[in-house]
């Protein structure tokens, strides 16, 4: 079980590091923002995961589980609030990024 917990903790752990590094490389609001919320929800996911593991009693794993479910919850709310107000601000777009359908549905209204 040691080993599960361990190789759980390190996963979680590389996917958090992979987020700040992502959060740190990439070019615009929107790449930043997916950056910021995939990889540190997947790695929360593990590490809570190992920590009810690591405790396993039931009062631990519920607490582990209702903060999955949260965060699961208000990750994605939060990130498409963000990209929206960013796109309705017109913040500047990665010079590359070739389409952006919301301008092209926003045309079209």
């Amino acid at each position: 079980m040691e080993i599960v917990i361990i190789i759980l903790l390190a996963v979680g752990s590389l996917l958090m590091l992979l987020g700040a590094i992502g959060l740190n490389r990439f070019p615009d609001i929107f790449m930043r923002m997916h950056a910021a919320t995939k990889a540190p929800s997947l790695g929360a996911l593990l590490m809570l995961m190992a920590f009810a593991f690591y405790f396993s009693d039931m009062e631990t794993s519920i607490k582990a589980i209702v903060i999955i479910v949260f965060i699961f919850l208000t990750t994605p709310i939060a990130s498409h609030a963000i990209a929206a107000t960013a796109h309705r601000l017109k913040v500047k777009k990665w010079d590359k990024m070739e389409i952006d359908d919301l301008e092209r549905d926003r045309k079209k209204n």
